[in-house]
């Protein structure tokens, strides 16, 4: 080999050492400091499909609210997308609970709530902000359906949730 090759080789791997050191980021949603969990309590979310009501949550959010009965679907996901444990299928007018104990276990990061029959529907992610601040409040959430205030051909999907203003997307 030579002097030149061990030379850069050496470079290489001295420049490589801090990226394998590094300490990798998580974007684990921590619940740990919640209400429900300082309490010893589940922590649980409860949804409830109002699709089919024409007015009453899309207050303080970007969408007019209109009346069509879809059903939708809530799960946990991580980071990268992917899904963690079973997906809720929720049918219009009808509720279900999301229980995060064990989602968080394996670390997820966000809720998506879709709409899984209807794929012209755009969907509505609850970031970690917003799943602490639920489970500070009461653990409910509305979710609706409506058109955008800024396109009126694009219907999507919103919420509401307990908590301090806790709505999106956000008007």
């Amino acid at each position: 080999m030579t002097r030149r090759r061990v030379t850069y080789l050496a470079m290489a791997s001295v420049l490589a050492v801090p990226v394998f050191l590094a300490p990798s980021a998580s974007a684990a949603c921590d619940i740990s400091q919640t209400k429900c969990a300082l309490n010893g309590g589940k922590c649980n979310i409860k949804f409830r499909n109002i699709t089919g009501v024409s007015s009453g949550s899309g207050k303080d959010t970007s969408i007019h609210q209109t009346a069509e009965a879809k059903i939708i679907r809530v799960k946990a996901v991580k980071q990268n997308g992917k899904k963690l444990g079973n997906a809720l299928n929720i049918n219009a007018s009808a509720s279900k609970t999301l229980n995060l104990d064990k989602k968080a276990k394996k670390e997820f990061a966000k809720i998506q709530i879709t709409s899984p029959a209807d794929k012209a529907v755009g969907g509505v992610t609850m970031s970690c902000e917003h799943v602490t601040a639920v489970l500070n409040g009461t653990g409910t959430c509305k979710v609706f359906y409506g058109y955008s205030s800024y396109d009126k051909s694009n219907y999507r999907l919103g919420y509401t949730c307990s908590g301090d203003r806790v709505v999106k997307p956000e008007g």
